[in-house]
């Protein structure tokens, strides 16, 4: 891991603990093994030619604050109107200032199938994620070992969460390859040095096995954007930023998703 990517994992590894302190481990799985409505997601995305995942984003560690005044439920809805086939909801709470209660709400307002986005390292937050009503949630190759992925994956799939697994390089793909993940997130942007490249998953989606669902993050920021991906053969994006500082979101996403 980069120094960036082991700062906020031993910080959310602390976060993680002082919750525990709050919510016993016993109480949060019996809390995240309650029956709940699901919404499928990876489902949403393949139902739509040009599929966005709209993200929540208040703040990121290289763009600095967003929005912080940003209202999740007003946003989620502004996104439903635009076309979004899926939300994603940042609840990372000190590098991107995001929380629970963001996804709570965005989903409480809307029908889409909604991914909780965080850096996942221990299964707690796995239990609190079904308990917070999530359909999906992040797992990033980069911060979990192969028994870490593979054990995280199998759990979420018993609280009925589907994973969206997110690689960087052809390392990660090694990684995630024996598990088969049905769903995998290529970031464009190396959380090292912050640098983005919209060809990269693109080269990357190539290698990863027929029949996979490829969600291309990061750096997408106009239809141009979109089409370099869909001529590679990817038709999922996850948008955050572009679609948060937009003046006109609703009318943003339109022009995205009718971008084929």
């Amino acid at each position: 891991m980069s120094g960036f990517l082991e700062t906020i994992v031993a910080h959310v590894e602390g976060v993680v603990e002082k919750s525990k302190a709050g919510v016993p481990l016993a109480e949060m799985r019996r809390r995240g093994e309650a029956v709940r409505v699901v919404r499928p997601f990876r489902e949403a995305l393949e139902a739509k030619p040009v599929a966005v995942i709209a993200e929540v984003k208040r703040a990121s560690p290289s763009k600095g604050d967003i929005a912080l005044d940003l209202d999740a439920a007003k946003t989620a809805r502004l996104y439903e109107e635009g076309g979004a086939a899926a939300l994603s909801v940042l609840t990372e709470g000190t590098f991107f200032k995001g929380s629970l209660a963001d996804l709570q709400a965005a989903r409480a307002t809307v029908s889409l199938p909604v991914l909780r986005k965080e850096f996942i390292v221990d299964p707690y937050q796995l239990y609190e994620t079904a308990a917070a009503g999530a359909d999906a949630v992040l797992l990033i190759a980069r911060i979990l070992e192969p028994s870490q992925l593979g054990d995280f994956m199998a759990l979420a799939s018993e609280l009925h969460l589907e994973t969206l697994v997110e690689v960087f390089d052809e390392a990660d793909i090694d990684k995630v390859t024996p598990f088969a993940p049905p769903l995998v997130g290529i970031n464009n942007r190396n959380l090292a040095s912050f640098d983005t490249d919209t060809t990269r998953a693109g080269r990357l989606g190539a290698l990863l096995p027929s029949g996979t669902t490829v969600v291309a993050a990061s750096g997408i920021k106009d239809a141009t954007d979109i089409r370099r991906h869909l001529d590679a053969g990817i038709s999922s994006f996850l948008v955050g930023e572009s679609l948060v500082r937009a003046k006109d979101t609703v009318g943003m996403l339109k022009e995205l998703v009718s971008s084929e």
